[in-house]
This record gives structure tokens, sequence and C-alpha cells, in this order.
């Protein structure tokens, strides 16, 4: 299968992807599951919907492959864990590729795999990480014609302590020209 036979999938007739992620227990978090606890309803919810495309993680991805029939949204498998969404993140953050998650996607069918790029104030370790993560990633997209997806969030501290989406827009505008010129398909 060829990559763009994969985008095709993904992508609307118009060029565009409404994709929900519900990818979220990868990450660790508590507050984020509220609604999305049990994984199946959430799933049946959601291809009722009838979007593009459902971000999930490896452990979940069957619960939208498994389905019977041609109609269903595409599947785009996180393959990367990031640790910066606690709220109060640690000190140590990361970023890291779960083992062999492009081969992981061919094998589950899906239309892409999805990687981070994030940015934090004071933290270029971490932006350092991702953009070596997308590296990776890149690489095996390519062989096995994978189209890579890259979220790319640039993020702030928040009064709380915690970190919240950064909404400034020449931050967001950098991080995305990076994404595309280290070989994002999508973003």
């Amino acid at each position: 299968m060829s990559a763009l036979a994969r985008l095709s999938r993904l992508l609307a007739a118009d060029g565009r992807c409404f994709d929900v992620a519900i990818d979220h227990g990868v990450f660790n978090e508590p507050t984020f599951l509220g609604g999305i606890a049990d994984m199946g309803r959430a799933v049946d919810a959601i291809v009722a919907a009838n979007p593009d495309a459902i971000q999930l993680g490896p452990g979940h991805a069957r619960l939208l492959q498994d389905r019977p029939g041609k109609e269903k949204p595409a599947l785009v498998l996180r393959v990367d864990v990031a640790n910066v969404y606690a709220p109060k993140p640690p000190p140590e953050m990361f970023c890291e590729l779960l083992p062999d998650g492009v081969e992981q996607a061919v094998r589950l069918d899906a239309a892409c795999v999805v990687v981070f790029l994030l940015s934090i104030p004071g933290r270029a370790d971490l932006h350092r990480q991702c953009v070596a993560n997308l590296g990776r990633v890149r690489a095996v997209c390519e062989r096995f014609a994978m189209p890579l997806m890259v979220e790319p969030i640039a993020m702030r501290p928040t009064e709380g302590g915690g970190l919240g989406v950064d909404g400034d827009v020449e931050r967001i505008s950098a991080l995305v020209r990076q994404a595309v010129e280290l070989g994002a398909d999508v973003v």
C-alpha cells in the first residue's frame, strides 16, 4: 500500500480531516479520562458521529479496527507518550516513542501515525527529544509507506503550576513550519 492510498483514507474529499483524539490514557493523567473511561462506548459514540479519523493508542486500536464493514473512520495511531499534562508536571519531562510503533500501525492497518512536537519555555531538552523522535519515526514511515502526522503543541506555564496550551500564533506557526520541514505529511 502506498502512503497516498493511506492518506486518501484519512482525508476527506476536500483535503481536510476531522480527527477525534481519544488517545488520552497513554498520558497517565486521570483528569483526561472523563467521558472516555469506557472506551468501547466512547468508540461507538464517535464512530456514530462519522468523523474522518479516530486517534487511539495501540491498546485500543482494535476497538475500531475489528469493526466489520468498510464504513468506519480511519485509524490514527499514537506512537509516543509524554508526561507533560499533569497538574504539576514532574521535574523530568519526557516524550518517548513506543517500541515498533510504525510496524504496529502497519499491522493494524492504520491510515497514519501521530507524534508530538512539543515546545515549552525552558525545556529545550524536551523539544530536542521530540525532534529526534520525529526524525526516527519519519525514517521508519518512509520504509513502510506510512504517513506521519505531527501534533505541534506550544505550551506555557499556568498560574496553577501546570502547563497549558499557548495560543501565541508566532510560536505555533514556527512549530508547524518545523514539523513540515522535518517531514510531516499531516499537521
